[in-house]
């Protein structure tokens, strides 16, 4: 077994097709098919099962996944480190991301980086789980945290601050203070454990009515005007308006960053250049220092 039997085997998996993944892999559809037959005599398992013209794995196929994209970002390591660096900005990136991010602002910025970098393959991978960047499930980790781990590497982009969010068609006290007597969605499951939210239900005046384990619902609840959510910047999503800044909430921090093997490839380097740099400027994110009339 070689790393161009892998090659065919993750080819087929993204493309469901033998014709296909020999295009991508400019070979012919004999060739990967030999891939994939040594593969499985040296495995001893059949890998794929073919439904209808479309290559499906099996259990073994599955159970063979993660090892196989472990393999190959070896075999990439390594090759970059005897040519010293790797300069083709190409291939496939796997970006991981909250939800947040991968539904609100990230689709554009990839959209845009499409553009400058057509021969780059994006895989993102929407999650508020953390991935296992080590074991490389992941290239690049969008994360929120006041520190990040220590075994990435990367730049902490910007802060993201908190506020109270409410409907945008609706009416509100203007008194900041007097928002605290309306009625917020709570936060449930492991959302409530968070600081924002323990500092939240000693402040409030009245018990929530409705709650949610999940941030994105919280925004989409207090748009549809099911009560006041407390909420960071990168959830001020379109039909909610900010009410009143939180500065007794500490701040997130926004990072990108990568594992340290992988920071000089240059199709890593580039989208995580692209992602900061389109974060850094994003004047959605950006809380503003004067709340405007709160009223309708």
């Amino acid at each position: 077994m070689d790393w161009n039997h892998i090659k065919s085997f993750l080819a087929i998996v993204e493309t469901g097709s033998l014709e296909l993944a020999a295009r991508k892999l400019r070979v012919s559809t004999t060739t990967v098919f030999r891939h994939i037959h040594a593969l499985e005599d040296h495995t001893g398992a059949r890998l794929f099962d073919r439904i209808r013209g479309h290559y499906h794995l099996t259990e073994a196929g599955n159970d063979m996944l993660a090892p196989a994209r472990q393999i190959m970002n070896c075999f990439e390591t390594i090759g970059t480190d005897v040519s010293g660096r790797d300069t083709s900005p190409s291939g496939l990136v796997r970006i991981t991301a909250p939800t947040s991010f991968s539904y609100f602002l990230l689709p554009e910025y990839l959209s845009d980086f499409h553009k400058h970098f057509p021969d780059i393959q994006i895989d993102l991978l929407s999650s508020n789980q953390e991935f296992n960047m080590t074991q490389r499930y992941a290239d690049i980790a969008v994360r929120v945290s006041l520190h990040p781990p220590e075994h990435l590497v990367g730049t902490e982009v910007r802060e993201l601050q908190w506020g109270i969010y409410g409907a945008q068609n609706k009416s509100f006290p203007e008194n900041p203070d007097s928002l605290l007597s309306e009625a917020f969605i709570g936060a449930s499951g492991t959302l409530a454990s968070y600081a924002p939210y323990k500092w939240l239900e000693r402040q409030l005046r009245t018990h929530p009515v409705h709650h949610t384990d999940d941030l994105v619902a919280m925004a989409q609840l207090a748009r549809a005007d099911v009560g006041l959510a407390c909420l960071p910047s990168d959830l001020a999503i379109p039909g909610l308006r900010l009410l009143r800044t939180l500065p007794e909430i500490t701040a997130n921090k926004l990072w990108v960053l990568t594992h340290p093997d992988l920071r000089n490839i240059s199709r890593i380097r580039e989208t995580m250049r692209w992602i900061t740099r389109s974060l850094r400027n994003e004047p959605r994110l950006t809380v503003p220092t004067e709340i405007p009339n709160n009223s309708a």
